[in-house]
């Protein structure tokens, strides 16, 4: 009785994907570039402005990671009204989500009129998290590396202080040759 109960509620969160009207969510992720001229304060606003405009078209929020100021790889610009940005650091963020295929076009459409977006890539992806190494690291918190349970021993090599003869070259190569 308890199996078949876990196996209904296991079925009706699989139906819980499709909408009334047929249309089937698909899950995207979005990452984003927001321009280094916001202050630091204002990114976590900007983030839960995001996530909202994703619930306003019917989408609805599977993770996401803060942004962090990265370097970028080139310089960039974004034209906002008639002010030229050039940018060559940048606020980095993701955030997976599923929507419908009408609310992604929505969405590219607000992250298109967006003046504080430097640049941004939608892909379609999977559910589960597919993330290796865990949380994003700042440049400036960089693993050291730790030789623990390593122990490093010096090998003193001797060196030849004299030339070999090539008749001796030609003695320790046969030396070494497997016949």
């Amino acid at each position: 009785m308890r199996l078949r109960f876990l196996y209904d509620t296991l079925t009706f969160m699989e139906t819980e994907n499709i909408m009334e009207k047929g249309d089937m969510l698909t899950v995207y992720e979005v990452s984003y570039l927001l321009l280094p001229s916001l202050a630091l304060e204002q990114v976590p606003a900007k983030v839960t402005t995001l996530k909202k405009m994703l619930t306003s078209v019917g989408g609805q929020v599977i993770s996401d990671e803060n942004p962090i100021l990265i370097d970028l790889a080139y310089p960039m610009t974004k034209v906002v009204q008639t002010i030229r940005h050039k940018c060559t650091m940048g606020y980095f963020g993701w955030i997976k989500f599923e929507v419908t295929k009408e609310g992604i076009e929505t969405v590219k459409k607000n992250l298109d009129m967006d003046n504080e977006i430097l640049r941004y890539l939608i892909v379609k992806t999977v559910r589960e998290n597919t993330l290796l190494s865990g949380k994003m690291k700042l440049k400036f918190e960089d693993v050291r590396r730790q030789d623990v349970g390593y122990d490093s021993e010096i090998i003193n090599v001797p060196v030849v202080e004299k030339e070999a003869t090539p008749e001796e070259i030609d003695k320790s190569i046969d030396d070494l040759v497997i016949v």
